[in-house]
């Protein structure tokens, strides 16, 4: 094998040095290949976190989290907390991050309370970003349940409303057109409402206990859908609105799972019910 250094950094950019992130593009014995290091200061220590595209456009978490303390004081947000996987900024805990910290999600809620059957919902947002490559910045629908102060993050890909963007050249911190993405998605995610109020008139069945007992985890039904090996058995009636609820608590509340993990929880749950905006 040819001996010498194959792979090294060419200049390093430090345009985001305060926030612990620099990016050095790769060359490849000494050639200029498209691709780039991301490397992020954890613990003192300055790691490759990510290998990326030369057009890959960095966003820090803590950027961003900037911007989301601007909109949450426009609109009069309150931010959620979780008991895992948070972050501290200047000595509060403001947003949540996956395992690794190179996700993070902003979940804010709106003060307006909606009734639905005898409970109290609040609608809001939960804003995330990447700072590795695994996901792009985006906003989605947030609600939010009072009595047992569980969350459902309902995913907005499908409306008209620009709500996602890729890390790519054309992707930039714009406070105005991110509170109008907000207004609209807020605006059009009332319509959710009417489909929980639909859920409380509709029981649960043997059909919908065998796809929620299919397609998620065990650990996540509620105790009256008991499945064992291929045979569901329902162990007293419910609604559909019982059912969600129970449903979200668990992953809501769940120590265990990341965001990343209940947002595709919540996806799926909202398949089966056939909840959609």
């Amino acid at each position: 094998m040819e001996k010498g250094v194959w792979l090294e950094f060419e200049k390093i950019d430090d345009t985001f040095a305060k926030y612990g992130l620099w990016q050095a593009p790769l060359k490849f014995r000494e050639q200029k290949v498209p691709f780039k290091a991301i490397i992020k200061e954890i613990k003192g220590k300055q790691r490759v976190i990510s290998i990326v595209g030369r057009g890959y456009k960095l966003l820090p978490n803590s950027l961003g989290h900037e911007a989301v303390v601007q909109l949450s004081e426009m609109f009069g947000l309150r931010m959620m907390k979780q008991s895992r996987y948070q972050l501290i900024y200047g000595g509060r805990t403001v947003y949540h991050t996956d395992e690794k910290s190179h996700r993070a999600y902003w979940t804010m809620v709106f003060p307006e309370r909606y009734k639905i059957g005898g409970d109290n919902i609040q609608l809001g947002v939960q804003i995330r970003n990447s700072e590795d490559g695994s996901m792009g910045f985006g906003v989605d629908l947030f609600t939010f349940r009072l009595v047992c102060k569980n969350g459902a993050v309902v995913r907005t890909g499908d409306l008209e409303i620009r709500a996602y963007w890729k890390h790519t050249k054309g992707l930039k911190l714009d406070l105005n057109a991110l509170k109008t993405t907000i207004v609209q998605i807020v605006d059009r995610g009332k319509a959710i409402l009417d489909n929980y109020r639909a859920l409380t008139a509709l029981k649960l069945n043997q059909e919908i206990a065998e796809r929620l007992a299919e397609r998620l985890p065990k650990k996540y039904l509620p105790e009256y859908i008991k499945a064992k090996e291929q045979k569901i058995e329902l162990l007293k009636p419910a609604t559909l609105w019982e059912v969600y609820n129970d449903i979200t608590r668990l992953v809501w509340h769940s120590e265990k799972a990341s965001m990343f993990t209940k947002r595709n929880l919540f996806r799926e749950l909202h398949n089966i019910l056939e909840i959609s905006l």
